[in-house]
């Protein structure tokens, strides 16, 4: 395939949010946390394969092959409980290339690192960041979605309550509440900081 003039289909975050919201009544419901590796391994029947050294060779944390299944990823960062979110997050982008580009995916041809390689060296970057850009939306839809952080952030302030906390600004009150609630998520702060910032009114 001449990945030099590839052209990223246009999904907006909309059209991103719908699809997750087909894909989590397909394969979860509206339970949190997503258990992503379960929906992975049980329901759509990719092998996640943790390879020593992956992270380091291949400077990427997760690889979903073309023929769907395969998912490579590093294995110290798949046995290290303090680097699981982490992981979890990368888990749930492969699996938004499953989601929203499938046919395009497929067309690549990816079977191992050196595919993934030649793809990365000739693709347009703007094309590539937008493939790239559109997975991490579809992964934190899914492992954050917004209707129960939204719940989740008001248990969380009623908790607390302290007065002072309406007084603070909204991004340094984001911050605030990522840690919390990134335990109930299992994702990582950042992701969950991001994910409040939607919320911002």
């Amino acid at each position: 395939m001449n990945y030099r003039n590839f052209v990223a289909p246009y999904l907006d975050n909309v059209a991103i949010a719908e699809k997750v919201e087909v894909f989590r009544r397909n394969f979860w419901g509206n339970s949190i946390p997503v258990e992503i590796e379960d929906i992975i391994e049980l329901k759509l029947k990719i092998d996640v394969i943790p390879v020593p050294g992956f992270l380091k060779f291949a400077n990427m944390d997760a690889l979903i092959t073309s023929d769907w299944r395969r998912i490579y990823v590093d294995r110290n960062e798949y046995l290290d409980d303090y680097r699981y979110n982490r992981l979890r997050f990368s888990l749930a982008h492969e699996i938004g290339h499953f989601a929203m580009h499938k046919e395009i995916y497929s067309s690549f041809q990816i079977k191992n690192i050196e595919d993934y390689y030649k793809l990365y060296k000739d693709i347009p970057e703007r094309q590539y960041w937008y493939l790239e850009s559109q997975a991490n939306k579809f992964a934190s839809y899914l492992l954050v979605p917004r209707k129960n952080l939204s719940i989740e952030m008001k248990k969380e302030l009623k908790s607390r309550s302290d007065p002072r906390l309406k007084k603070i600004d909204r991004k340094i009150l984001n911050s605030y509440l990522a840690k919390p609630l990134a335990k109930v998520f299992k994702v990582s702060e950042e992701v969950v900081n991001h994910a409040l910032d939607d919320l911002t009114p």
